[in-house]
């Protein structure tokens, strides 16, 4: 590697220390950063390209790229996340005077395809749920895997809020959970009385599941005491099967707002408990329900 090659490297590495320490991202969140932008700095390497000589040309080369990759192009998405991110490090450079000019603003984000979220019937859940709860053994295990699938497909949290929940974000006497979301934004979400059952239901078992001292909510066998992400997916994938829709911890989120949205939810109220910064994102949720109700009503309208 050269003295030039070494400097993008050095770069980064001060802008993943910023997000980590001064924004309180997530070591999941800044993990993916690094891979996104490394994307960028291995073209530019292979470019023979400073930051310097960045136009909007080079930036839609770059996208081209990563969308025409001969073994693994990237979908749409993934191409506007991999551009996100390089739009904050552009960002990040400029404001600290590593750069003369922002290149983030050459990004064009490429149209994503209208894409409805995946979601289960509500009345397959519930259905399942009692079903689970009548014939599962009251095992440690079973019990906080079915604690876990409650509190997805009834608070709608990500994956890595519920993997990171602590015992102390979990305030029974108020009936909330404390969630601290993207980018270290802090929100209140209510507890269902079903899942302050299976709540503590599941706190008579947790000391038994200890393998090392720990505050997180949920524990298991990993480094820090508590679940891997992986292992939380994989419980989803178990017991969305059983639904007859095999869906990841996202799906549950989707369901959660469709199914309150369609039981007649403020919009504004499903986007402060999906944590989302803008209501365009929380506004998917509505085309699934508007596509339910053009579903129903051509069902059940006799003329329709």
């Amino acid at each position: 590697m050269s003295v030039n090659d070494a400097y993008y490297y050095e770069l980064l590495d001060m802008f993943l220390s910023y997000i980590r320490l001064n924004k309180n991202y997530s070591v999941h969140t800044t993990e993916a950063y690094a891979r996104d932008i490394n994307y960028f700095i291995d073209f530019l390497i292979e470019k023979k390209l400073s930051f310097e000589d960045i136009t909007p040309r080079v930036m839609r080369e770059f996208s081209v790229h990563l969308s025409t990759r001969f073994s693994n192009p990237f979908s749409p998405s993934s191409v506007r996340r991999i551009l996100s991110s390089i739009k904050s490090f552009s960002k990040f450079l400029y404001k600290n005077g590593y750069i003369s000019k922002n290149f983030g603003n050459f990004v064009v984000y490429p149209k994503l395809p209208e894409k409805l979220p995946k979601f289960i019937d509500e009345e397959r859940i519930i259905t399942t749920l009692n079903e689970l709860e009548k014939n599962l053994d009251k095992t440690p295990t079973n019990v906080r895997d079915l604690t876990i699938l409650y509190t997805f497909y009834l608070t709608g949290m990500r994956i890595s809020e519920v993997a990171s929940l602590r015992l102390q974000d979990i305030d029974l006497s108020s009936k909330v959970i404390k969630v601290k979301g993207k980018g270290g934004k802090s929100r209140v979400v209510p507890i269902h009385p079903k899942l302050e059952n299976k709540i503590n239901e599941y706190l008579k078992y947790r000391s038994t599941m200890l393998t090392k001292k720990t505050d997180l909510f949920f524990v298991g066998e990993s480094r820090n005491g508590g679940i891997s992400i992986r292992q939380m997916r994989n419980i989803i994938y178990k017991y969305t099967s059983l639904m007859g829709s095999r869906l990841s911890p996202h799906g549950l989120r989707h369901s959660f707002a469709t199914h309150i949205l369609d039981n007649g939810a403020d919009i504004r109220v499903v986007q402060e408990l999906l944590g989302h910064s803008s209501i365009s994102t929380t506004q998917r949720y509505t085309h699934t329900s508007l596509k339910r109700l053009k579903d129903i009503y051509k069902k059940a309208h006799p003329h329709a």
